[in-house]
């Protein structure tokens, strides 16, 4: 009888705790992204997209977007060297194993990635993303040339009326990463400022890295239906690239560089490394002409200055880039369905003049060859798509893509300019999703992608 009456107590003290217990349920705000002009839920978009946000970031490394990255799965992301990024989304690196290629980058309305197909990932700083949207896979109907896929980033715009940062960070092989932020949101203005400064000694020899970053973004609502914004960065990056080890050489010293041989001569002495200077500026309009019509226009240059010391020899490229991306979009609802039609353009030309030299322990000597390329690249594109009751998303899209390549040769055997115009390409992409549950999304795509001849 005294068992039974202790137990009781004890379920009745159980029951009278879990009444008086407050509820401790904490709704996530859901997650609504844009890569396909119309804006999604995650669980509701119609392609396969790994979403990286400013939660991801805190988590992981704040030197660089490589452990960020690699989150996604299907996506790799290496750093071969301290500022030396290759990425890789499902295997397009088997096209061009070095760098970021084949996957087409936009900082914002920005197109980041020049007219052959390179982007320069490793000039910017981490601090400059306040989200990254990795469409994987073919993406060609809508943002023209790329194999791998698409990466979207969202830079952060000023939400407060002021807000002010800093982050000071150091480590190992004498890391320090240093970036600051000025944000100010006025009535109608707003602009960010961001400064970052990184280094690094590296763990192995002749590993260093430096890197220098400015960024400035404004945003004018200087109509109630229209918004202008302007976006320009600086970045000044120098690393040094301690190159390949024989397998006897690596369990010898896994820290060194590259030795020199009877042929050549080593990573020290020849002073092998990458130093470049990238200078990008763009401004994009967003008209509201109606409550169905909108017009949106990036216009953007960019200027590359870059120097590659290597074993053999000493490479400069100049490169300069002018861009232009401007689609229109119509909007209306036919019963229960929201209906949305984007028609629009990009193009993109890219003159790079390449000077080679051999390399006399890091100083430019004889000239090997000097050659100068234009890749020109534009593409005309459609998109239309239906979202029925919520629940049913298709997509239909299409793009024709346009290439071709000036090239001319001045040494050390001048060679009259030429001309290599690709066959044109029409990319088309089907895809629906279907919220089965709010738990179960079904979802299904067709695509294609292409790559023309990487010019660096």
């Amino acid at each position: 009888m005294k068992k039974r009456l202790i137990f009781a107590l004890t379920i009745s003290s159980l029951q009278l705790l879990a009444q008086n217990k407050t509820d401790t349920t904490k709704r996530l705000q859901e997650v609504v992204i844009k890569p396909y002009f119309t804006e999604q839920p995650l669980m509701r978009t119609t392609g396969s997209i790994g979403l990286i946000d400013q939660t991801v970031f805190d988590k992981q490394s704040a030197n660089s977007f490589v452990s960020s990255v690699n989150t996604i799965s299907g996506v790799r992301m290496e750093e071969r060297s301290p500022g030396s990024y290759r990425l890789s989304i499902r295997g397009s690196l088997l096209r061009s194993p070095f760098g970021v290629r084949n996957v087409k980058t936009y900082f914002d309305d920005f197109p980041l990635t020049d007219a052959g197909g390179n982007t320069y990932l490793n000039a910017l700083d981490i601090a400059a993303a306040g989200q990254l949207q990795i469409l994987k896979g073919p993406q060609g109907s809508i943002y023209g040339a790329n194999s791998g896929g698409v990466i979207l980033i969202q830079p952060q715009y000023p939400t407060d009326s002021t807000q002010i940062g800093l982050r000071l960070e150091g480590g190992s092989f004498g890391t320090f990463h240093q970036n600051a932020n000025l944000a100010k949101q006025f009535k109608k203005y707003s602009f960010s400022l961001t400064q970052a400064y990184q280094r690094s000694d590296g763990y192995r020899e002749h590993s260093n890295m430096e890197r220098k970053y400015f960024q400035l973004l404004q945003k004018l609502d200087y109509a109630p239906n229209a918004n202008l914004k302007a976006l320009v960065f600086y970045s000044d990056l120098n690393y040094n690239t301690p190159g390949g080890l024989t397998a006897a050489q690596y369990l010898e010293n896994p820290r060194a560089s590259r030795l020199a041989t009877a042929f050549t001569k080593s990573a020290i002495e020849q002073n092998a490394g990458i130093y470049s200077k990238t200078l990008y500026g763009g401004v994009s309009n967003t008209w509201e002409i109606s409550s169905h019509f909108k017009h949106v226009i990036s216009v953007y240059a960019t200027h590359t200055d870059f120097k590659n010391p290597f074993i053999t020899n000493y490479e400069k490229r100049d490169e300069n880039t002018l861009g232009l991306r401007s689609y229109f979009e119509y909007n209306t609802k036919v019963q229960s369905s929201n209906l949305k039609f984007n028609i629009g353009v990009e193009s993109a030309r890219t003159g790079t003049a390449f000077e080679n030299y051999d390399n006399n322990f890091g100083v430019p000597g004889a000239v090997q060859s000097i050659d100068d390329l234009t890749a020109k690249t534009s593409f005309a594109f459609a998109q239309l798509g239906f979202d029925v009751m919520d629940k049913l998303l298709v997509e239909l899209s299409v793009s024709a893509n346009l290439n071709k390549y000036d090239y001319e040769t001045l040494q050390p055997i001048a060679i009259e300019k030429r001309e290599r115009k690709f066959d044109n390409q029409v990319l088309p992409r089907f895809a629906l999703s279907y919220l089965a549950t709010p738990d179960l999304t079904l979802r299904g795509s067709i695509s294609k992608g292409y790559s023309a001849p990487t010019t660096s």
